[in-house]
């Protein structure tokens, strides 16, 4: 399951939603589009949910609008911001100052290319990759014109991994059961999966069938660094539900971060920015994005540089012992120690 953002700065047209302007060399005035990503959604978003029940009793909760005869409630939900970073653009003498702005409660990799440009310098050269801690707004690339009698144009695109790279997983660390102590749960799809988790940020991902409204709860200490909780329905068509699964992303003191996924919409429990604790219920499980059925997605990953990589784990067990989740691994929730 990868995260990333990306931002496209171009010149000659105009976005009404992501707009900057950027004087060019004392008398040109060129209109800058700023246009983001994340697992594609537009920020601030604004859609509608549709709730019926049906013939034989059963309610529908989805975010196209449904065929039936039967009375259908609609409401519209406004989709959170889900921006990686913030790119702006101030005017400093006769060069162009970019301010970044990391706006994830964690650190980023942020890689900035100049992608069509004339009569451009740029300091440092691009393209180039920053990190920038959490909290981070400053100045990191400045534009200047290569000579000063002609004006300057430039293209760049930029995109963003979450966390700093080339951190090393504390492998003395073992995961609780991301559930309630007195449940009970087999994997379906555990290490080098062959089914859906072929991709390098995926490898050592887990999934564990489990029904929608179970108690999700936190494997390990962390930070909360990004939710996602208002997507519906699910399917296995990837071009439509890939990008579209309900997720909270953590931080820990070592610099990985877990995902857990296909989460209930609306029902996550914890903010960005909070700290949470390992047993904490932190959500319930549901069956949204790219899925076959309600179950929990799971991983440990890192950036290793302009890329997720994710990473073995091992789960507590009984009398003090390691399980590693391999497929047909069942799971027993454990108190928290």
């Amino acid at each position: 399951m990868e995260l990333l953002a990306e931002s496209v700065v171009r010149f000659g047209d105009v976005d009404q939603n992501n707009t900057m302007n950027l004087l060019v060399h004392r008398i040109q005035l060129v209109m800058l589009v700023v246009v983001f990503s994340l697992l594609g959604v537009n920020s601030g978003q604004a859609k509608h949910l549709y709730k019926y029940t049906d013939e034989q009793g059963v309610v529908h909760v989805t975010d196209r609008e449904p065929e039936t005869d039967q009375v259908v409630e609609k409401r519209q939900v406004k989709a959170e911001n889900r921006n990686s970073f913030k790119i702006s653009n101030e005017r400093s003498g006769d060069n162009n100052r970019q301010i970044f702005q990391n706006l994830l409660y964690g650190p980023i990799e942020l890689q900035v290319r100049v992608t069509e440009s004339e009569n451009l310098i740029t300091e440092p050269p691009l393209p180039q990759s920053f990190v920038l801690p959490r909290g981070f707004r400053g100045e990191k690339v400045v534009y200047k014109a290569a000579n000063p009698r002609r004006s300057m144009r430039y293209r760049i695109s930029a995109s963003a991994v979450p966390g700093e790279p080339n951190v090393r997983h504390d492998d003395r660390v073992r995961y609780l059961p991301p559930f309630p102590a007195d449940e009970s749960f087999r994997v379906s799809q555990g290490f080098n999966g062959t089914r859906t988790h072929n991709s390098p940020d995926a490898i050592y991902a887990i999934d564990i069938p489990m029904p929608v409204g179970t108690p999700i709860r936190a494997a390990r200490d962390g930070v909360v660094m990004e939710v996602d909780e208002d997507f519906f329905g699910a399917g296995t068509d990837l071009s439509r539900y890939g990008a579209r699964a309900n997720s909270i992303r953590v931080w820990h003191d070592d610099g990985t971060m877990s995902v857990y996924a296909h989460l209930a919409p609306e029902r996550v429990l914890v903010q960005p920015g909070e700290v949470i604790l390992a047993g904490e219920v932190i959500a319930e499980s549901g069956n949204t994005g790219f899925s076959t059925g309600p179950h929990l997605h799971f991983v440990i990953q890192r950036n290793v540089g302009m890329r997720l990589e994710s990473v073995p784990f091992v789960f507590m067990a009984g009398n003090g012992q390691s399980i590693r989740p391999e497929t047909g691994v069942r799971l027993r929730g454990m108190s928290t120690p």
